[in-house]
């Protein structure tokens, strides 16, 4: 993979790469917008809105956020920092960590209306605040390396 750099891509790859994550950015964006109108991302609106739920409806939930996170928004951005010319360090750190805060936050998720509401909303709140840094950052890192980074 150390030949396979994004940075040393033709343009044409490179515009294809950023439209991607750009189109990655709105989805994110939308969910957040979603996220807000349920909630307001406030732990005790969380709380509520998913002490009320059912397993059904946690299941459905779970469908809908998993995909999101896990492909939409990670998967993508994730791949490409690997072909990127960060450290070998960075780059398995950024292959993991995203995917097992997912699981924190989808666990948090179901855990809220059995047991105990405000730790586990709380615990969805940090949860959802690192996976929307963690894209952040990859989104930048992403970037630099593709139109800044000198080859």
């Amino acid at each position: 993979m150390e030949n396979l750099r994004i940075s040393k891509a033709p343009i044409s790859a490179k515009l294809l790469m950023t439209t991607l994550l750009c189109m990655v950015g709105l989805i994110y964006l939308s969910l957040l917008l979603h996220i807000w109108q349920d909630t307001e991302m406030k732990p005790a609106l969380i709380a509520k809105a998913y002490g009320s739920m059912e397993s059904m409806e946690l299941a459905d939930h779970t469908h809908k956020y998993l995909p999101y996170y896990a492909l939409y928004l990670l998967a993508l951005p994730a791949a490409l920092f690997m072909f990127t010319g960060y450290s070998e360090k960075m780059k398995r750190i950024f292959a993991i960590l995203p995917f097992l805060v997912i699981i924190i936050d989808i666990g948090a998720m179901w855990l809220i209306p059995y047991a105990h509401q405000v730790f586990f909303s709380w615990v969805l709140t940090f949860a959802g605040t690192f996976l929307a840094l963690t894209f952040f950052s990859l989104f930048l890192l992403d970037i630099y390396d593709i139109w800044l980074k000198k080859s």
